[in-house]
């Protein structure tokens, strides 16, 4: 019997992304979940810095 478990912020259509993700963190040959983490990791470095925060900016008076 399938169960399903809401996750607060994940949007529907993000759904096969995640499950596709499960099933390589969970696959038997350990280099397969070492480098779906590794890519987890450049992709969370990447967008770090492909959108640097923007500077406050304060409107003159």
């Amino acid at each position: 019997m399938a169960h399903s478990v809401p996750m607060i912020g994940l949007r529907t259509e993000e759904l096969p992304w995640i499950r596709l993700l499960v099933t390589l963190l969970r696959h038997p040959d350990p280099t397969v979940p070492e480098l779906a983490r590794q890519a987890l990791l450049y992709l969370s470095h990447a967008s770090d810095t492909a959108h640097p925060p923007k500077p406050e900016t304060r409107e003159a008076l």
